[in-house]
């Protein structure tokens, strides 16, 4: 079994039932909060604890607090159980009267027993997540002798979980984990009751049992549109399977990827979308520099402004989606093995600012070569290819872009434009985008032990390698090489898909 999903757009049968799921996504929101907010304070009374004797030699109304700062899970489970009872503890009610508590002090949190609890409690599940991570990045840094960087938003650690605002990043959501009831087109939502689901004409997963729903609202405030991502458990017999055999390698590049065959995958244009997006943001700022003057909120006109920019944005994010989605296919569907740059984009996207003390140079040029890397999808196009194709293997990306794909050579000046690559001791002359996917498929051959031959490309005898390379693999060794050239570090993981 695999899990697949697919986007749906919802339609509701009466107002009352999107007016129930925005009370959902926002008691999500909320929720959330909440427990962040919990869990700092029992953090700060745990540490202060510490500098008690036994606690058992106090009498039971003398003892201090003693909570347990637990932040997994299951305890928030539980303390969600208490809190949506309205049966307070101890713990709870110091909370209340803590600096951090004084917000939800004067609150009745008795109105979230009128919503469903699965969706809501399951947000508790992404903030046990959000701190995993947290302390992931924490014990990295440390082990390195560094310490996370302080947000200025909040003061918060790097990776430390946000508290969410009603106008987020992300767009208001909740989750039904489980017990997903679905009829054809139709979905039942706790509480809410059936819900009508656009499906369109291509519904390969008909009959699937779904696992989960994931509901998230666009649109604007005033003319809210939802979606529900539904998540199936697919059998591998149904699900499309990758090529047989044959490898590729792929390099990616701003706005393009091209393979070891000298197929070019172009990012689609998007030069008008962009044009009207920045005229957007433009009048958008100037509203709420207007808001801020006057001390009055938006006015309508700023807030149709925004509604319109968010519309464009997510256009843009939607053709991006659906190239990355056709990219990968097209990758899948001509070899069996993909093998591509292990590239860190998160240290390639860096901002170049620098501090007050040591500022960076060229700040404004790195700052649109950034957009130009995230705008390029690599990650995605990542993801796409590890469920698609049959094996994904990551190989160093050092010098790739330098080496002649006939000889080996390694010299910075094989490539003195960006396009063309001209080797300065064989005289070799190509592309210079084709010439290192050609290197980075040279770097994985010797990990891929599941396809045969050298790669569609070479079947085709497209790539002079200067010997035959449509000869077996040695089943009982290691596989031949295929092409001389620089001996490139190993290859540092292999992901194999569920196909």
């Amino acid at each position: 079994m695999a899990i697949r999903s697919e986007r749906y757009r919802v339609r509701f049968d009466h107002r009352g039932q999107a007016e129930m799921c925005a009370q959902t996504a926002g008691a999500n929101r909320f929720v959330w909060n909440l427990f962040l907010a919990y869990n700092d304070w029992s953090y700060r009374m745990a540490r202060k604890a510490r500098g008690y004797g036994r606690w058992t030699d106090f009498p039971e109304a003398q003892r201090p607090l003693l909570v347990d700062p637990g932040r997994t899970w299951q305890t928030m489970y539980k303390r969600f159980t208490m809190i949506r009872s309205g049966k307070y503890d101890r713990e709870f009610q110091a909370f209340l009267a803590s600096p951090e508590g004084a917000v939800y002090a004067d609150q009745d949190l008795s109105w979230l027993r009128d919503l469903p609890s699965a969706p809501v409690r399951h947000v508790l599940k992404y903030l046990d997540s959000a701190y995993r991570r947290f302390h992931k990045a924490h014990a990295e840094a440390k082990a390195e002798g560094n310490f996370l960087p302080r947000r200025k938003s909040d003061g918060k650690p790097k990776y430390f979980p946000r508290r969410k605002g009603r106008q987020g990043r992300k767009p208001d959501g909740f989750t039904i984990p489980d017990n997903v009831r679905m009829d054809g087109d139709r979905l039942r939502l706790p509480r809410m009751g059936w819900v009508r689901l656009d499906r369109g004409r291509n519904f390969p997963y008909r009959g699937c049992a779904p696992k989960t729903v994931r509901l998230l609202k666009g649109g604007t405030d005033r003319h809210p549109k939802w979606y529900a991502t539904v998540a199936y458990a697919v059998p591998t017999a149904r699900l499309k399977p990758a090529a047989g055999d044959g490898e590729l390698g792929v390099d990616r590049n701003v706005r393009q990827a091209t393979d070891s065959e000298g197929e070019v995958y172009e990012q689609p244009d998007t030069a008008n979308l962009d044009a009207n997006i920045k005229r957007k943001q433009r009048k958008a700022a100037k509203a709420r520099e207007r808001s801020r003057q006057s001390g009055q909120p938006m006015s309508n006109r700023g807030r149709r402004i925004c509604g319109q920019l968010r519309k464009l944005q997510r256009k843009k994010k939607r053709r991006r989606e659906n190239a990355a989605h056709q990219h990968s296919r097209q990758l899948a569907d001509t070899a069996h093995t993909v093998v591509i740059e292990n590239l860190n984009t998160q240290g390639m996207t860096k901002s170049a600012k620098g501090t007050e003390e040591n500022p960076g140079t060229n700040v404004k040029q790195k700052a649109g070569l950034n957009r130009e890397i995230l705008a390029s999808g690599w990650g995605q196009l990542e993801r796409n290819l590890d469920y698609k194709a049959g094996q994904v293997v990551k190989v160093d990306p050092a010098y790739t872009s330098q080496t002649c794909a006939v000889c080996g050579h390694i010299s910075k000046e094989n490539r003195k434009a960006q396009a063309k690559f001209q080797c300065m001791d064989c005289g070799h002359t190509a592309n210079a985008d084709h010439n290192a996917a050609i290197n980075i498929l040279a770097r994985g051959l010797p990990m891929t032990g599941q396809a045969r031959g050298a790669g569609a490309s070479a079947r085709r005898e497209a790539i002079p390698l200067g010997t035959s390379t449509t000869r077996e693999h040695d089943r009982r060794g290691p596989p031949t090489p295929v092409r001389s050239g620089p001996p490139g570090p190993d290859c540092v993981s292999v992901v194999n898909s569920p196909i």
